[in-house]
């Protein structure tokens, strides 16, 4: 097991994703955040099934950032119940795991 993560989320616009993925890069408590743009959510809400087309982020970042990373998606989200999902990375290509580390650490800190 490694102390980096990958916390996933969805968005209903881009522009929300765009939002989150720069509060979260910028201030140094994510590496790097991909958007995957227009994927289809069936999912039950309220007592109703739903279909929705979202925006997906992949978060990378190190298990110790998870609170604020929730924080910040938490505050910068539309939803009512955002997704907050963190899976934790049992292995992975050691330089990316330490470039991962060193950018969360480096800009966190600053």
């Amino acid at each position: 097991m490694t102390d980096t993560c990958l916390i996933v989320t969805t968005c209903g616009s881009e522009e929300t994703a765009l939002t989150i993925a720069a509060s979260l890069v910028d201030q140094g408590f994510a590496a790097c955040v991909n958007i995957l743009p227009s994927i289809k959510s069936y999912y039950f809400f309220k007592g109703e099934t739903q279909l929705d087309e979202e925006v997906m982020l992949m978060i990378k970042t190190t298990s110790e950032m998870f609170p604020k990373v929730s924080e910040i998606i938490t505050d910068l989200h539309t939803y009512e119940i955002p997704e907050i999902l963190m899976f934790p990375v049992s292995q992975g290509s050691e330089p990316f795991l330490d470039w991962i580390r060193g950018s969360v650490r480096q800009r966190a800190s600053a």
